[in-house]
């Protein structure tokens, strides 16, 4: 990524370490001496919505405006898309959904599934990323990839005018699916935050003479959405999915979604302002991400199976959590760090980055 994009490659930094911070977080049942904790935790990552998802999201959609705007080849999009992002999504997916097979795995799958053959069980993992639980968004980023066509024919005034607003203010009514388990969904909710990515490269020019006035108000209101979330002043379920507001018709304002588009916004200008400085940590994330992605919950599930044949069951305290987290994050960048050395210019073919 060019160098003048530094603060892009921070965020995406940003971006990959509150994904693993989600999923290394676990669940409330591991909290049980800590509940509160838990709470803040699950609050600060934005567990219900998934801050590192969106910003991923919006990252991509900044980055597609910006890199294709001048220079469009469908053709040569696709053939590195496949090699550096859909490649190695089939290479690691192939053992673990021979592993899921072998073992019955049925979390969050249709009634019946293990009836079905093996080869229907294996198209649908790996169509739907259901196999490993962050591998959902790589099903759904593909169909980003393959509506490229209609976001550049997007990428105009005109558009942005007019497209945008209704899209954006549609998608603060909308919701993640049940699970993650839904690909069309997933591409239906975040579509508008992939087209605000776009919309941000655009108009990038006239928004830095606007930051000051804009970074401070978005502040405000985050940092309020936070501890209303904290406080218990916004009751909402625990997880609201997309399948649930259709089965019931319900119309509600999806506050968490808005909570992580100011945070995309907040971090992006901060990182901006701090351009001339460099941040080695962010920086070597964001330049490992999408291998830091593909790795990091097979060590998460590897560690907690060990641990609970170790002690009993997971358990943790906000000093352990730090330790486990720091444990995650620098075990997932050592490895893409020495397959990037063992495999040289192939690495992104295999692990993506």
């Amino acid at each position: 990524m060019a160098k003048f994009l530094s603060y892009i490659l921070s965020l995406r930094g940003v971006a990959i370490f509150i994904v693993v911070g989600v999923h290394a977080l676990g669940n409330i049942f591991e909290w049980k001496g800590y509940p509160e904790t838990f709470k803040f935790l699950s609050v600060f990552f934005e567990a219900r919505e998934g801050n590192g998802t969106l910003m991923f999201i919006f990252i991509g959609g900044f980055l597609f405006q910006y890199i294709t705007r001048d220079n469009w080849n469908f053709r040569r999009y696709l053939e590195k898309k496949f090699l550096h992002v859909i490649l190695p999504y089939l290479l690691i997916s192939i053992p673990i959904i021979a592993y899921r097979i072998a073992t019955g795995f049925d979390f969050a799958l249709p009634p019946g599934f293990n009836d079905r053959s093996v080869g229907y069980r294996f198209v649908y993992y790996m169509f739907t990323g259901a196999h490993l639980a962050p591998f959902w968004f790589i099903s759904t980023i593909v169909l980003y990839y393959l509506s490229a066509p209609v976001f550049h024919f997007l990428d105009r005034p005109k558009a942005y005018k007019y497209v945008m607003p209704i899209l954006l203010f549609a998608c603060f009514f909308t919701y993640r699916s049940e699970h993650n388990a839904n690909t069309l969904i997933s591409y239906i909710h975040y579509f508008p935050i992939y087209y605000l990515g776009m919309w941000t490269s655009h108009n990038w020019n006239r928004l830095l003479p606007l930051m000051d006035r804009i970074l401070y108000p978005m502040l405000a209101v985050y940092v309020s959405i936070t501890v209303a979330n904290l406080a218990g002043w916004m009751p909402l379920p625990e997880r609201l999915s997309f399948e649930e507001v259709l089965r019931q018709g319900i119309i509600r304002f999806n506050i968490d979604l808005l909570k992580a588009v100011f945070l995309c916004f907040i971090a992006m200008f901060v990182l901006y302002k701090l351009r001339s400085k460099r941040y080695l940590f962010l920086e070597i994330l964001g330049e490992y991400s999408f291998g830091i992605f593909f790795v990091h919950c097979l060590f998460i599930y590897g560690s907690k199976k060990v641990w609970e044949n170790l002690a009993g069951d997971t358990q943790f305290s906000p000093l352990g959590f730090i330790v486990y987290l720091s444990f995650i994050v620098l075990i997932s960048t050592a490895t893409v760090f020495f397959v990037k050395k063992m495999t040289g210019r192939y690495s992104r073919n295999l692990i993506g980055s």
